[in-house]
């Protein structure tokens, strides 16, 4: 039934519709008038081409699914007290207040607008508005107060965001879609790394705005890999050309404040449109493609062995933090790739995996590593991403010139000279080290080239480093010597195979010192020092 508490209806007609048990409110071209104080208590549909008038309450009570039309016109205040929801047929608007007790509001493709100075009150991860399609919850003239947008995609998730705005007051709204995008609001949804989520933000006037965002989540959101301590709010943007994609930087990324909801803040905002949490997807993309040959797989005709794939040797998950020579930093470290990509059952070509190698990022003024990457290289010396074919992506960091240095467990390093590397967000850049010894970086006091010379014109990174430092050399103490590091590792036994280890110099999956150059890593240590009794990398 439908009960009126000192409500009147002037200046028209109110009809009630008897439907299964329960009462419609059906309000066409009437004055409804709820005063103060007054509920009118609904068990079925609204429906109001008008606005109701007064500052009463409507209470949704029913039993199942409440249907709402109000066709964008306004109802004082709204109680929500139906654990079966409602949802809106048609955009409505709350002048005061919005008050759940029960139960969620379903927008569909319809608004939920509320007036300049209405509230939401008792909003939780159970009684909240979903934003399961286009429709948006807005608050009109939102300016420096804070405003919390209790919003869902699902009426299983609960993502809410608070705004503020320091700029010009403006119609804010904001909707919560299911997924993270690989293009913002569409595109391929991600599958780690990030939340489960991402929201939608919009202005009635576009500029002006200067918005402040907190963005909330439970653990249950959060996709594999994603790391609370390391992770921030991201915007995709959508110009100009050379900036398209997702925002975030390095810089951005910081711990999570809260617990079960966690939240991260953004402040600043000023374009409005898709935006998300998480790491490595929803950083600033920063493209390039270097070429590199490894002395110790080089085998010749532009190509290198891939022994270790083969063997099914190279690990899904990169070695190199677990070595203590080397320290990821910005978004590196923890990176993964596939035995499908890594393994033995990968098609045997050109672009076959050789092993994970380690790329560095560094300032253009101070040549300081401001980013690390793990990568892949295949066997024509191309270095790609985790999935054996993209452009090495060194997420989170700005477009602009940079040094880039490739490093490899048991290699010596190299590095691009004083001539800068221009990188960007949309376009990878390539460098080859391998068609010119001046591609890479010389450094005067050292006494040895800062390549190997692999054959005419062809050159790569120096072999031997089994202890994966700075150098190769065979004399000293174990900590120092590449032979000894050798030795330690066959532990007293003639032979380990197969094997994945620095001191597998010649990286065919055993580590040996007798016998012939071919099998050695003892005989091939010494051929890459070639009389030299100590070489060190340039870098």
């Amino acid at each position: 039934m439908l009960k009126k508490v000192h409500s009147k209806i002037m200046f028209g007609i109110l009809l009630l519709l008897a439907n299964s048990g329960y009462a419609q409110l059906n309000i066409n071209g009437a004055q409804f008038f709820i005063e103060s104080g007054a509920t009118v208590t609904v068990q079925g549909d609204i429906t109001s081409n008008v606005d109701i008038l007064g500052t009463g309450t409507v209470l949704l009570k029913g039993t199942s699914n409440q249907n709402i039309n109000m066709n964008n016109a306004t109802i004082p205040n709204l109680e929500m007290d139906n654990v079966s929801n409602a949802t809106l047929t048609g955009s409505a608007k709350i002048g005061t207040n919005l008050l759940f007790t029960n139960g969620r509001i379903i927008l569909g493709a319809n608004d939920l607008t509320m007036a300049a100075a209405a509230t939401i009150t008792n909003p939780s991860s159970s009684k909240f508005i979903v934003t399961n399609s286009t429709g948006k919850l807005v608050k009109a003239s939102l300016g420096a107060s804070a405003f919390t947008y209790p919003i869902g995609n699902t009426t299983l998730t609960y993502n809410p965001l608070t705004i503020s705005n320091s700029g010009t007051a403006d119609n804010i709204a904001a909707r919560c879609l299911t997924n993270a995008y690989s293009t913002g609001l569409t595109g391929s949804s991600f599958t780690k790394e990030v939340v489960d989520a991402s929201w939608d933000i919009s202005e009635g006037v576009a500029g002006g705005s200067n918005l402040s965002l907190t963005a909330s989540w439970n653990s249950t959101d959060e996709l594999a890999g994603f790391n609370r301590n390391k992770a921030g709010i991201s915007y995709y943007m959508t110009a100009p050309a050379a900036s398209i994609g997702w925002d975030l930087l390095n810089s951005q990324t910081s711990v999570a404040t809260g617990s079960n909801p966690y939240s991260y803040t953004r402040t600043g905002i000023t374009q409005l449109g898709a935006f998300a949490i998480g790491t490595r997807p929803v950083l600033s993309p920063l493209l390039i493609t270097p070429k590199v040959y490894l002395q110790g797989a080089y085998a010749g005709a532009g190509v290198m062995n891939d022994n270790l794939r083969t063997l099914n040797l190279i690990p899904t998950t990169e070695p190199y933090s677990a070595i203590a020579t080397f320290t990821h930093s910005g978004s590196g470290g923890g990176e993964t790739s596939t035995a499908a990509i890594v393994g033995s059952g990968a098609p045997a070509s050109n672009d076959a995996i050789v092993d994970w190698v380690f790329v560095q990022l560094h300032d253009a003024s101070t040549a300081a590593v401001v980013s690390t990457r793990a990568a892949l290289l295949q066997r024509d010396g191309d270095i790609v991403e985790t999935d054996g074919v993209s452009p090495l992506n060194m997420a989170g960091n700005a477009a602009g010139n940079y040094y880039i240095s490739v490093r490899h467990r048991n290699h010596l390093a190299v590095r691009t000279p004083a001539a800068l590397v221009g990188l960007s967000k949309t376009v990878s850049t390539a460098y080859n080290f391998t068609d010119n010894i001046s591609k890479a970086y010389t450094n005067v006091a050292i006494t040895n080239a800062p390549m190997a010379t692999l054959a005419a014109g062809i050159y790569g990174m120096y072999g031997g480093n089994a202890n994966s430092d700075a150098s190769t050399r065979v004399t000293g103490s174990i900590s120092i010597s590449d032979y000894q590091r050798v030795l330690s590792t066959l532990g007293g036994a003639a032979i380990l195979s197969p094997v994945y280890s620095p001191a597998d110099v010649n990286m065919d999956g055993t580590v040996r010192i007798s016998g012939s150059l071919s099998v050695s890593d003892y005989q091939k240590m010494l051929s890459y020092l070639n009389s030299l009794s100590i070489l060190t990398q340039h870098l």
